[in-house]
């Protein structure tokens, strides 16, 4: 018998979710200029002492002032409130339907014991602190959690003893297996469907509610190939063959070559065999030179990197940079060091800044709330939930029913996952296209470009 979870009786065996996390859950102020420990905590309704309390390591300027930009936690005030009579809602002019409040199930295998079941349970948190941060906006929300086990049996069980259909939004499953069966029934009642990770072979027709929230590997690097393209149409791109070349990087080479041959734009090629003449003989001293391996390889770029060391110690004149895949984001422990010496563009659809002190923040939150850090994987499932959450979270709150209609409107800065759903033709499904790249610059700073 699959068990219902409400947002404040979550009751998942591996969460230690409870009310006193929900009692403490937080939001975000970055500091202004001329902003003080007082000026914040009366603008929150709060005293310094809470303010203080919950930003441990806040630095306290002069004045008691605190540096502009500054990433603060803001803790729930600890007051009664008078109940008042309800305001009368203006909804914005686009809004057609207004939802008093947001109904929104998550639907994943939350009890499998397992590294993948650990993740959908952080997942699901992260969602539960977006839902607090739109609450905060005076947003309500409704959250429910099923678990759905992993086989199409288990989804059509679920569905016939449970009535889902006053949901706004469902996000889930997990499982290929019981994709069809819980897209038919979203379809069939008008409920908008997440689909929040890989999702192959998944008909998008005539499901015009249906969203594909992970990019398909093939629409990254078309994306990411316009994207390059675009911005180094004037250089000199240069493939490196390699004797192991894998799907992802043949077709992402595929791909590139497709959209650089649309500009008249033929890429040399060099193998990582080559001496010093072979790597000089690809190159062009008067351009920058974009190159690409053919696999995502770690001992691919150990090895030419190395050569790139030897090289450029005689040939300092070429300027070069690195064009490479989601998978180097991983590398950064041992590479990041060549990253920058090499110019580096990653293509991907996420990115986790750890330099950033709002990562940091968010870190510390998700800490402080479920007593543990976030699982170390690429990308972060927290984050994710986060990010998934707050985007239909809050445009729904704003736009209602012509969510579908101007959704390109948010205007949402997302802690690691950016989204650009487009639909896959007339009343088809909605798919992320959207795609980013990494741009690790000599300077050692972290550009993103879109």
């Amino acid at each position: 018998m699959k068990r219902l979870f409400v947002i404040l009786l979550l009751a998942i065996p591996v969460s230690i979710w409870g009310q006193r996390t929900l009692d403490i859950l937080q939001n975000w102020h970055q500091v202004k200029k001329g902003e003080t420990l007082q000026s914040i905590a009366e603008t929150y309704g709060i005293t310094p002492e809470q303010l203080k309390q919950a930003n441990p390591d806040i630095k306290i300027r002069r004045k008691n002032k605190i540096k502009k930009g500054t990433l603060i936690t803001i803790p729930k005030p600890v007051v009664e409130i008078e109940e008042t009579s309800e305001k009368e809602v203006t909804p914005t002019p686009t809004v057609v339907k207004f939802y008093s409040t947001i109904r929104l199930a998550v639907l994943l295998p939350f009890e499998e014991n397992s590294d993948r079941g650990a993740k959908f349970v952080e997942f699901y948190q992260g969602l539960l602190m977006a839902a607090d941060s739109v609450k905060r906006q005076g947003i309500n929300v409704d959250i429910y959690a099923f678990h759905t086990g992993s086989t199409a049996q288990e989804m059509q069980s679920l569905l016939r003893n449970n009535d889902l259909t006053q949901m706004n939004v469902i996000i889930g499953p997990a499982d290929q297996a019981q994709t069809p069966s819980l897209i038919t029934y979203c379809t069939d009642h008008n409920i908008r469907l997440v689909l929040p990770f890989s999702a192959p072979n998944t008909d998008t027709a005539g499901h015009p509610l249906l969203y594909l929230a992970t990019p398909t590997s093939s629409l990254t690097q078309q994306g990411a190939s316009m994207l390059i393209s675009k911005k180094f149409e004037n250089n000199n791109f240069v493939i490196l063959e390699t004797e192991k070349a894998d799907d992802r990087g043949a077709n992402m080479i595929a791909v590139l070559r497709q959209e650089l041959g649309h500009k008249g734009i033929s890429p040399r090629t060099m193998s990582i065999d080559g001496d010093d003449f072979a790597i000089e003989s690809s190159l062009n001293q008067f351009k920058t030179n974009c190159i690409v391996p053919d696999n995502t390889s770690i001992k691919t770029l150990n090895v030419f990197f190395a050569k790139l060391r030897n090289f450029q110690q005689n040939h300092i004149q070429y300027k070069i940079s690195m064009i490479g895949y989601p998978e180097w984001q991983t590398y950064t422990g041992t590479l990041l060091k060549d990253f920058y010496t090499y110019d580096t563009y990653i293509y991907s659809s996420y990115y986790r800044n750890p330099l950033q002190e709002r990562t940091s923040t968010f870190e510390r939150n998700f800490m402080n709330n479920f007593k543990r850090p976030m699982i170390v994987s690429y990308p972060r499932y927290g984050m994710m939930g986060f990010d998934l959450g707050y985007y239909f979270m809050n445009g729904l709150a704003r736009l209602g029913d012509t969510f579908e209609e101007h959704q390109g409107e948010l205007n949402y800065f997302p802690f690691q996952h950016t989204f650009n759903f487009q639909r896959n033709g007339e009343g088809n499904a909605f798919l992320n296209r959207a795609v980013i790249l990494i741009h690790y610059k000599p300077e050692q700073e972290i550009e993103i470009m879109q």
